[in-house]
């Protein structure tokens, strides 16, 4: 029990019992996660480019710590560098292809500039891993109605309130691809539904509240 202790410490026992009291190196991942945790102090207290300086030192020892790469994109995108947040989440997903949301950020990165083919060839990448994920659903959904692939992106939307019954926005998305793609009556029943889970902002409520009252009017 000692001798585990001892070890836990980072104390190295001799096979003849005697104690090295050399410390164990931290390693990479170690060196990392103690800049993570100090980065995100820094992120408490306010402190964004002390907080950017200790994930930079996180990344270049351990370019895999998701965590820090996360929070240093997050950075990035409050101060404006989205080129900077593009590039993290480019070497993030050759780094950890399988941590998705590296790809899923990046796409709603591309979405917001209105690059949404871009979002889709990325969204379509990683679907595989993320097919259960109704965050990735609606995001996708979105992409597909960006581009006007109404059926897709419906039944996209479908996947997502499945999921998530009281995703309101996905209602919306539900209903705004069923009436382009002339299903109206499905449509008129998808606006009532986003009205009813709530959540919307009023802007949206409002395009809901307008959007019924045409379909209605058609019937």
């Amino acid at each position: 029990h000692t001798e585990r202790m001892l070890r836990a410490l980072g104390y190295t026992v001799r096979t003849d019992g005697a104690v090295d009291k050399r410390i164990r190196p931290f390693t990479a991942e170690e060196q990392a996660e103690s800049a993570y945790r100090k980065a995100l102090q820094y992120v408490d207290q306010g402190r964004s480019e002390d907080a950017a300086r200790e994930l930079t030192e996180a990344l270049r020892v351990a370019p895999q710590h998701t965590g820090a790469r996360v929070l240093m994109v997050g950075i990035a995108l409050k101060h404006g560098r989205r080129r900077e947040a593009q590039q993290l989440l480019e070497q993030g997903i050759a780094q950890s292809p399988k941590h998705y949301a590296f790809a899923q950020l990046l796409a709603r990165i591309h979405i917001d500039e209105g690059a949404e083919s871009k979002a889709l060839v990325l969204l379509e990448g990683i679907a595989p891993l993320a097919a259960n994920d109704p965050d990735f659903t609606v995001l996708m959904a979105t992409a597909l109605q960006r581009v006007g692939r109404h059926a897709d992106a419906a039944a996209g939307f479908q996947r997502a309130v499945d999921l998530r019954p009281g995703d309101a926005r996905a209602w919306l998305g539900l209903a705004i691809s069923l009436e382009a793609d002339r299903k109206s009556q499905p449509a008129r029943l998808a606006y009532e539904r986003a009205k009813q889970v709530g959540g919307l902002s009023p802007a949206l409520a409002s395009y809901a509240d307008k959007r019924l009252a045409a379909l209605r009017a058609a019937e």
